[in-house]
């Protein structure tokens, strides 16, 4: 049976759901607003997230999660997302923080707590939060806190209601703060294979969650003058939500609404949590497809489908049947069965899909029915991914891999699965170096010459790849003629993974042979020679005419894989041959030049 995985979705609920209004007049203790400074680069942050989940666990009705992505190691590299708001460099400049992950539990200073011993102040280490939090749930509030919002999902206009009772006399003044905040944020983060496993998708994609995208009533936000005891404080928000903040999609279907009472810009009275009602729906059966993805390079002719598909109805959908082919060939069908609540979503992982290739293959989707009947909108029920194509890498059985590790070895692991997804050979962490440099390490793999799919995965715990500054870090693997069936230059992030194909190559011909390409052809004039050199035999490569005329050659360097632009532009239309010799051995392509 095939996974499918749903999109938590916050505290959306349809039009219809309790309310949270009006708020509570009988005395309350506190809830805990702990605030979390995190960052994509930072090691040790997904350790803090998870205790920062299991105080939420243990409390959920009564604790409130806020992270703020903030300082160096939010700052993204190029490439990555920038989680950072405009509000978070204040609001972590006043907690003196000394490090991160840091958290504050509603602003308070916990005496022995203080992250800084020198200058105590709010922050506090992440050893340290749930012994403040279990302090703050056991104090009284002289004021309660609820609210619940609204949500136009044509307009993405949300609405939100707040409403603060005093049980008692408060401070002279409280600042009321309303956050949006949004979960299954995909992205980026350092640490999280060695601290938080749990929170990796398949796609190697951490999972952020509680994350602070907007502070609706300002920095430190909206002044309550009336603080005495039986005031009933009432308040309503409206904001229009983006597409995106710093270009990271603000995802209606994740955001949820929380709000807290602070006195001045510190000390946290309570805080609360409301939820969301959809409204403005056109349809009551509608699902859409959001995005169609899949490995660009596959092997052996066969595409693994992702599909993630949306509900844009009112009601919810329990089966959705969907229909899928490559380059247009012939269709295969699956059915999704389960509860999709309103603006929800699920990944899909379809069967595989096996096709013609034609070098650069596209993938399509298409619903084809909700809940046993037709998708009341049909104009958002197709997708398609296009890029996807075979892979050359292939060896003959038996490889080698050639591991040069960086100075941090204790970081690096690696494992090579067969077609069945079985680990046939794994190694390391390798040992960490005195300083920055390379150390090579060599494994030989023998693959039984079973032949079929593999792919090769390498790791990098700490999340910034082998080759980062610390010495260039790279891999390789051959096959036993010397030849390269993987490469890289080890900047990779947390991960990368190679497929590659054992195929049946009894000599170094058939290797040279196998590896030895002409693309594309036909052309008008410009293509690419590549060709895949054992590590003792450099090639004597050249292009002829038809009347056996030499119209361009070049000699290629032993033990590398070559990709050499040719340009026949000059050259008049018809039939050329590429020759690469070997050897003594000459292999021969034909390439097809037009105008």
């Amino acid at each position: 049976m095939k996974k499918s995985f749903l999109i938590f979705t916050g505290l959306l609920l349809s039009a219809s759901a309790f309310a949270q209004l009006p708020v509570s007049t009988s005395a309350q203790n506190k809830k805990v607003v702990l605030e979390e400074f995190t960052g994509i680069y930072c090691t040790f942050c997904p350790d803090g997230h998870k205790i920062a989940n299991q105080i939420y666990n243990g409390n959920t009705n009564n604790v409130v999660l806020i992270n703020i992505h903030v300082g160096g190691f939010a700052a993204p590299q190029p490439g990555a997302p920038d989680f950072r708001t405009s509000f978070g460099t204040a609001i972590a400049n006043q907690s003196n923080l000394t490090g991160y992950p840091a958290g504050t539990v509603n602003r308070h200073v916990f005496p022995g707590l203080s992250q800084n011993a020198s200058n105590p102040g709010t922050a506090m280490s992440r050893g340290n939060w749930s012994n403040a939090a279990t302090q703050t749930l056991g104090q009284s509030s002289y004021a309660n806190l609820a609210l619940e919002g609204t949500l136009d999902v044509n307009t993405r206009q949300l609405t939100i209601d707040v409403e603060a009772y005093y049980t008692a006399n408060g401070s002279p003044i409280n600042l009321l703060n309303v956050a949006i905040l949004q979960n299954n944020v995909k992205g980026p983060q350092t640490g999280a294979t060695s601290f938080y496993p749990e929170m990796i998708d398949e796609d190697g994609n951490y999972i952020h969650n509680h994350m602070l995208r907007h502070l609706v009533t300002g920095q430190w936000g909206d002044t309550i003058h009336n603080t005495s005891a039986t005031t009933l404080v009432s308040r309503q928000y409206t904001y229009t939500l983006p597409t995106a903040i710093n270009g990271v999609a603000l995802d209606m279907a994740n955001i949820t609404i929380v709000a807290f009472l602070s006195e001045t810009k510190q000390e946290i009275v309570t805080g609360a949590k409301g939820p969301i009602a959809l409204t403005g729906f056109t349809h009551t059966e509608n699902a859409a497809v959001n995005a169609v993805t899949a490995k660009q390079e596959v092997c052996g002719s066969i595409v693994s489908p992702k599909v993630k598909f949306q509900n844009f109805g009112s009601g919810n959908i329990t089966s959705v049947s969907l229909s899928y082919n490559v380059n247009g060939g012939t269709a295969q069908t699956f059915t999704w069965n389960g509860t999709l609540l309103p603006l929800a979503s699920v990944n899909i992982n379809l069967p595989n899909i096996s096709f013609t290739d034609q070098g650069t293959n596209t993938l399509n989707v298409s619903i084809t029915g909700v809940n046993g009947g037709s998708d009341q909108n049909p104009a958002d029920n197709n997708g398609a991914v296009t890029g996807i194509f075979n892979t050359n890498k292939k060896s003959n059985g038996k490889v080698t891999l050639y591991m040069t590790q960086d100075r941090y070895g204790d970081e690096i692991t690696w494992k090579i699965f067969n077609a069945n997804g079985v680990v046939i050979a794994q190694d390391g962490p390798y040992s960490q170096l005195s300083g920055n440099g390379t150390l090579t390490h060599t494994h030989v793999i023998n693959t039984s010459n079973n032949l079929g799919c593999y792919r090769l995965e390498v790791y990098d715990s700490y999340g910034d790849g082998i080759n980062a500054g610390y010495g260039a870090g790279n891999y390789r693997l051959e096959d036993e003629f010397g030849l390269t069936v993987i490469s890289s230059n080890g900047q990779y992030g947390s991960s990368k993974i190679d497929p590659f194909e054992v195929v049946s190559l009894s000599s170094v011909e058939e290797n040279i042979e196998a590896g030895f390409l002409v693309y594309p052809n036909p052309t008008t004039g410009k293509a690419i020679i590549q060709l895949d050199l054992p590590t003792a035999a450099e090639a004597s490569v050249r292009v002829m005419n038809v009347v056996g005329q030499m119209v361009w050659n070049k000699v290629l360097t032993a033990g590398n894989s070559h990709s050499v632009e040719i340009d026949l532009s000059t050259m008049g239309a018809g039939i050329y041959f590429v020759q690469a010799e070997v050897e003594g051995k000459v292999f021969t392509k034909q390439l097809s030049v037009t105008r």
